[in-house]
């Protein structure tokens, strides 16, 4: 009964899908109505059926034309119909949705004859330049429906929001870019041509309407950089599951799947020339399970590296970084073996070594390309992992490989004194019949052992005549120790890069420390202290403290001294000492009034660089004519069905996770320069337990809006909540912000006696406290002021500050706080940093046009 009900909602569910996008369910049919009508589910198409149906040069010429169509609905194995039915059912739904049915029609077949033409035109100009890859595949038949799915689900990708996107456009092209290096079919490649077609059309319709890229956000330029490593790490694996791969990395199987190390024991069986009969009797046709193991893990390193880098852990980056030096190192070792590696009389080593170079190249421009690439965006990743943690794991890995290796090392010191420095691994490159070899050859043999050993490439089953002589205990722990190795390394890599707490200060106690004395007592803005990349001083009690970053010589200080209330001024001074002892500049940024009468004793001067407002919500009620707009916006919400859900983020279901996210990397697309960040929190600042989520979520589960509020303590004592993350899709019903501000105002009233909507940046002073500013930071503030106009258009700074007048709110300044104005440009280098860590170049000469417009 159950499994009929299932099956019953299954077909339900497939003619609602098929009602809803006829072209997908109409293509999916056809696919396998002719594979099984023609009997080429389990082969492909006959070779009669082939020259037919197929879509090649020879095909055309002969004047079989209709082969450009026929060829969609035919591919070459069972496990490629299955790919092309989960192909064409997630991405051509995409075009129906975004254009209706007839007009994905059109971008579904004309994509596919656009591809194939410019594939028989690439493939022909390399035949006549003589490039042997590419040039190869001229005369292959072309099958699939790939092309034509690819070329439709970019086109299509401009009506999804802006992060699904760029996520699509990554995944399709980072895949299909993937398949063709590694794999290099020529299906592959084709559907390449079919992706790159469609971005290029995205591209041409996106400069005709005028429309600017958007920029990506730090987080997301991070998920990007995580895919490309993803992507990196299971390269070797397709080359390894693909049948017979041809790509230019296809070398990538050889180095990683086949033994090349253990040539020179070959060549002492076999002689010096290897014979086709010797190669056939010694390399086996499958590989031992504990080798193709081993092979596996440097991918999992990889994939769990790539995890870390989505998290922003700099010890993933600093992994990455080293296997891509790692594999530089492997390619130089694979050279040197195909020049000291057995030759016959017409293959000279030159020429092994030149070919070798050549396949060769590829392969270390794109490891440095990696490398680069992330090095350039190490600012990407800040989050560290303690100190300890770090070497404690380092030393587990290192302990290990010392006990494996001294074990081994023992073994066959043994095993060859027992024969008096002879026999075959002794003789390692030797002749059969040769004597001994002195210890010193022998210690060099050692060392090739251990080197091949434990590079992550598997022992085949079939070697063990290479091997004939050594004790049991000794062939196991050859065959073994790699994997024992590499899977300690697995584990210690995970455990630093996912399993261990990041650390924000010089010990691992730091913010644990820090969060009890934001506990303990602080200003509106406390909570900032506890963000990423903040680095950490306290008093030498542990009572007081103050977070800063350090940006070249500037030690930057926000928010103010935390802790026991009453330590503020003391906790001043130790910071300032601090700063000296270490030839650091201190600056200290948004900070309350509260502290001017101590630093202007010692010297120090401020200016004005944010207005806090906050507002008395007991007894709040909205009534009068000056709350007209927040009792709108109430009402519209409840017209349409909009409620504030009050949630923490680890609690939100994925699929709510999944449009916040969404949500926030819309609103940054729609800005030419990145997110702000330091005072200014993000999607990352979300995922704390003490951090209240408030979403405007319809019937339907659609998000409107969201905000984030950070608690604020007071002698132990919550007394009120901060407004941080504010975001607004560009669809929502007008009025949500205020809606979300009003239900915090409801939410919290009877919780917290105020709540502050933070400060507004930049923005013009409405209570006139700038006239108490010294005449010499005058200059300063109208710096600023200037600034903050030009921003304007970017950051909205002024509308911000507009918006938060409409509650009414009670005005408090934030300043800067800063000692020598000779130390301000270094200070403005520091905020500039803080505020924006992900800026590039392309980002700068969009500011200098907005600062000089």
């Amino acid at each position: 009964m159950k499994a009929g009900a299932a099956l019953r909602a299954f077909g339900r569910w497939a003619g609602e899908r098929a009602r809803r996008h006829p072209l997908t369910a109409g293509l999916v049919a056809a696919l396998w109505t002719v594979a099984l009508s023609t009997g080429s589910l389990l082969a492909g198409p006959s070779a009669a059926l082939l020259e037919f149906v197929g879509a090649d040069l020879a095909s055309l010429r002969a004047g079989h034309w209709w082969g450009v169509l026929t060829s969609l609905f035919f591919v070459t194995n069972p496990l490629a119909y299955a790919g092309a039915t989960i192909l064409l059912a997630v991405l051509v739904p995409l075009a129906e949705r975004a254009y209706g049915t007839v007009r994905a029609a059109a971008l579904f077949f004309g994509g596919h004859l656009a591809s194939l033409t410019a594939f028989l035109l690439v493939t022909q100009v390399a035949d006549r330049a003589g490039e042997l890859w590419l040039g190869g595949m001229a005369d292959d038949p072309l099958l699939g429906p790939y092309p034509a799915a690819l070329f439709a689900a970019m086109a299509a990708s401009p009506a999804l929001g802006v992060l699904w996107r760029r996520r699509l456009r990554a995944a399709l092209l980072g895949v299909s870019a993937t398949l063709v290096l590694y794999v290099g079919h020529s299906e592959a490649v084709l559907g390449l041509i079919g992706a790159l077609l469609g971005l290029a059309a995205c591209w041409w319709s996106a400069a005709a309407s005028g429309e600017r890229a958007p920029v990506p956000s730090v987080r997301e330029r991070r998920n990007l950089l995580a895919l490309l490593v993803a992507l990196l790490a299971v390269g070797p694996v397709l080359t390894a599951l693909a049948r017979s791969p041809s790509g230019p990395f296809a070398l990538v199987r050889d180095m990683v799947l086949n033994p090349v190390p253990a040539m020179a024991q070959l060549q002492q069986e076999c002689g010096v020339l290897l014979t086709p009969q010797c190669l056939q009797a010694g390399i086996p046709a499958a590989l031992s399970p504990v080798g193709y193991a081993t092979a596996l893990i440097p991918t999992l390193i990889l994939l769990v590296c790539a995890e870390g880098l989505r998290r922003g852990r700099a010890v993933a980056l600093h992994i990455v970084l080293a296997v891509q030096l790692g594999l530089l190192a492997l390619i130089a070792g694979y050279l040197v073996l195909l020049v000291s590696g057995p030759a016959g009389p017409d293959r000279k080593v030159p020429g092994l070594f030149a070919s070798g170079l050549v396949h060769l190249v590829p392969i270390v421009v794109t490891a440095l390309a990696i490398a680069a690439l992330l090095w350039l965006g190490r600012g990407l990743f800040p989050v560290q992992t303690a100190q300890g943690v770090r070497r404690r794991l380092a030393a587990a890995g290192a302990g290990l490989a010392v006990v494996l290796v001294t074990a081994y090392s023992a073994l066959w010191w043994a095993g060859r004194a027992r024969e008096g420095w002879g026999g075959p691994a002794a003789g390692d490159g030797a002749a059969p019949g040769e004597g001994g070899t002195a210890p010193a050859e022998a210690a060099a043999a050692l060392a090739r052992e251990l080197v091949r050993q434990y590079l992550p490439a598997p022992i085949p089953a079939g070697y063990t005549e290479a091997f004939r002589g050594r004790t049991d205990a000794e062939l196991w722990l050859f065959t073994h120790s790699g994997l024992i190795l590499w899977t300690a390394l697995l584990v210690l890599v995970a455990m630093a890069v996912l399993a261990a707490r990041p650390t924000l200060g010089a010990d691992e106690g730091s913010l644990e420390l820090a969060r009890g004395l934001v506990r303990r007592g602080g200003g509106p803005l406390s909570w900032m202290t506890l963000w990423q990349p903040n680095r950490f001083w306290f008093d030498e009690h542990g009572t007081a403290g103050l977070a800063y970053q350090l940006h070249g010589s500037v030690a930057l200080s926000v928010a103010g001294p935390i802790g026991v209330p009453g330590r503020g001024p003391s906790a001043v001074d130790g910071f300032i000492a601090h700063c000296a002892r270490h030839a650091l500049t201190p600056c200290f940024y948004a900070v309350s009034a509260d502290l001017w009468p101590h630093l202007q004793a010692r010297g120090f001067r401020r200016v004005e660089v944010a207005q806090e407002t906050r507002l008395h919500v007991r007894g709040l009620e909205f009534t009068g004519r000056e709350w007209q707009n927040v009792r709108t916006a109430l009402n519209r919400a409840r017209k349409l069905g909009v409620a504030a859900v009050w949630t923490r983020y680890a609690d939100l279901p994925s699929a709510q996770r999944s449009q916040l996210g969404a949500l926030a990397e819309e609103w940054s697309a729609r800005k030419p320069l990145p997110e702000l960040g330091f005072t200014l929190g993000g999607i990352d600042e979300l995922d704390d337990p003490d951090v209240r989520i408030c979403l405007a979520l319809d019937r339907d589960g659609r998000l409107h809006g969201a905000t984030s509020w950070l608690p604020v303590f007071e002698d132990g004592r919550l007394t009120g909540w901060t407004l941080d993350f504010m975001r607004r899709g560009s669809g929502s019903f007008p009025g949500a912000m205020e809606f979300l501000v009003a239900s915090a105002v409801l939410e919290l009233r009877e919780e917290v006696e105020w709540i502050s909507l933070s400060g507004s940046p930049l923005a013009s002073d409405p209570v006139g406290e700038r006239a108490a500013v010294r005449r010499g930071d005058e200059l300063l503030s109208r710096l600023l002021d200037a600034v903050g106009k030009a921003l304007e258009p970017v950051y909205g700074f002024r509308s911000l500050a507009r918006f938060k007048s409409r509650f009414q709110p009670e005005y408090h300044a934030l300043y800067m706080y800063y000692h020598d104005p000779l130390e301000l440009p270094a200070i403005g280098r520091a905020l500039a940093a803080a505020y924006l860590p992900g800026l590039t170049m392309r980002h700068r000469l969009r500011l200098l046009r907005s600062l000089v417009g």
